[in-house]
Protein backbone atom coordinates (compact mmCIF):
# COMPACT_ATOMS: atom_id res chain seq x y z
CA UNK A 1 0.00 0.00 0.00
CA UNK A 2 0.96 3.15 -0.79
CA UNK A 3 0.28 6.79 -1.38
CA UNK A 4 2.12 7.48 -4.49
CA UNK A 5 -0.35 7.79 -7.17
CA UNK A 6 -1.40 4.94 -9.34
CA UNK A 7 -3.31 7.54 -12.43
CA UNK A 8 -1.73 10.51 -14.01
CA UNK A 9 0.87 12.34 -14.95
CA UNK A 10 3.08 11.43 -12.09
CA UNK A 11 1.62 7.50 -12.16
CA UNK A 12 4.58 5.41 -10.55
CA UNK A 13 3.69 1.65 -11.73
CA UNK A 14 4.53 -1.58 -9.24
CA UNK A 15 7.61 -2.09 -9.99
CA UNK A 16 9.09 0.83 -9.66
CA UNK A 17 6.94 0.91 -6.05
CA UNK A 18 8.38 -2.90 -5.04
CA UNK A 19 12.23 -1.27 -6.29
CA UNK A 20 11.97 1.80 -3.71
CA UNK A 21 10.83 -0.37 -1.31
CA UNK A 22 13.58 -3.10 -2.45
CA UNK A 23 16.23 0.03 -1.92
CA UNK A 24 14.34 1.14 1.32
CA UNK A 25 15.07 -1.69 3.06
CA UNK A 26 18.34 -2.28 2.09
CA UNK A 27 19.10 1.62 4.05
CA UNK A 28 17.40 -0.34 7.19
CA UNK A 29 19.72 -3.82 6.73
CA UNK A 30 23.09 -1.36 6.48
CA UNK A 31 21.87 0.41 9.84
CA UNK A 32 21.09 -2.89 11.60
CA UNK A 33 24.58 -4.09 10.71
CA UNK A 34 26.03 -0.56 11.80
CA UNK A 35 24.23 -0.58 14.75
CA UNK A 36 24.58 -3.87 16.35
CA UNK A 37 27.83 -5.44 14.27
CA UNK A 38 30.10 -2.33 14.95
CA UNK A 39 28.36 -0.38 17.45
CA UNK A 40 27.55 2.99 15.64
CA UNK A 41 25.01 3.20 18.45
CA UNK A 42 24.37 7.14 17.72
CA UNK A 43 25.43 9.98 15.48
CA UNK A 44 28.06 12.69 16.65
CA UNK A 45 26.41 15.17 14.11
CA UNK A 46 23.39 15.80 12.15
CA UNK A 47 25.23 17.47 9.46
CA UNK A 48 25.43 15.01 6.01
CA UNK A 49 29.02 14.76 5.62
CA UNK A 50 30.11 14.38 9.12
CA UNK A 51 27.53 11.22 8.96
CA UNK A 52 29.12 10.24 5.60
CA UNK A 53 32.76 10.18 6.90
CA UNK A 54 31.46 8.25 10.89
CA UNK A 55 30.30 5.12 8.41
CA UNK A 56 32.82 5.08 6.53
CA UNK A 57 35.48 5.22 9.28
CA UNK A 58 33.25 2.59 11.28
CA UNK A 59 33.43 -0.13 8.03
CA UNK A 60 37.19 0.52 7.38
CA UNK A 61 37.51 -0.67 11.22
CA UNK A 62 35.40 -3.36 10.88
CA UNK A 63 37.62 -4.28 7.77
CA UNK A 64 41.09 -3.90 9.48
CA UNK A 65 39.97 -6.22 12.26
CA UNK A 66 38.54 -8.89 9.77
CA UNK A 67 42.47 -8.90 8.64
CA UNK A 68 43.85 -9.11 11.50
CA UNK A 69 44.65 -12.03 13.11
CA UNK A 70 46.05 -11.85 16.86
CA UNK A 71 47.41 -15.05 19.01
CA UNK A 72 44.91 -17.56 19.55
CA UNK A 73 45.17 -16.95 23.63
CA UNK A 74 43.71 -13.57 22.81
CA UNK A 75 40.75 -14.94 21.13
CA UNK A 76 38.97 -14.42 17.71
CA UNK A 77 36.07 -12.18 18.17
CA UNK A 78 35.89 -8.61 16.86
CA UNK A 79 36.20 -7.17 20.56
CA UNK A 80 39.08 -10.07 21.51
CA UNK A 81 40.79 -8.36 18.63
CA UNK A 82 40.34 -4.60 19.59
CA UNK A 83 41.45 -5.15 22.99
CA UNK A 84 44.64 -6.82 21.73
CA UNK A 85 45.59 -3.69 19.09
CA UNK A 86 44.79 -1.67 22.09
CA UNK A 87 47.23 -3.57 24.25
CA UNK A 88 49.85 -3.54 21.82
CA UNK A 89 49.07 0.28 21.10
CA UNK A 90 50.27 1.27 24.77
CA UNK A 91 53.30 -0.42 24.27
CA UNK A 92 54.73 1.09 21.54
CA UNK A 93 56.23 4.63 21.87
CA UNK A 94 55.42 5.77 18.71
CA UNK A 95 51.97 4.98 16.45
CA UNK A 96 54.03 5.69 13.21
CA UNK A 97 56.63 2.59 14.08
CA UNK A 98 53.31 -0.04 15.39
CA UNK A 99 51.88 0.81 12.04
CA UNK A 100 55.00 0.16 9.86
CA UNK A 101 55.12 -3.08 11.56
CA UNK A 102 51.55 -4.11 11.46
CA UNK A 103 51.94 -2.61 7.67
CA UNK A 104 55.38 -4.73 6.76
CA UNK A 105 53.93 -8.28 7.46
CA UNK A 106 50.96 -7.67 5.31
CA UNK A 107 52.68 -10.00 2.55
CA UNK A 108 52.28 -12.54 4.43
CA UNK A 109 48.83 -12.27 4.39
CA UNK A 110 48.44 -12.71 8.31
CA UNK A 111 49.44 -9.95 10.74
CA UNK A 112 50.95 -11.16 13.77
CA UNK A 113 52.16 -8.85 16.25
CA UNK A 114 54.81 -10.94 18.02
CA UNK A 115 55.43 -7.90 20.08
CA UNK A 116 51.82 -8.60 22.78
CA UNK A 117 52.00 -12.13 21.79
CA UNK A 118 52.85 -13.12 25.77
CA UNK A 119 50.78 -10.22 27.61
CA UNK A 120 47.67 -11.92 29.24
Amino acid sequence: MTNLPSEGEWKIGDEEVMELYRQRWQIELLWKFLKMHLKLKRLMTKNENGIRMQVYVTLIAHLLLELVAVPKIWGSKRLDKLRYLQCCMCQEVSYVHWLGKLLGSWRRRVWPLELCASVH
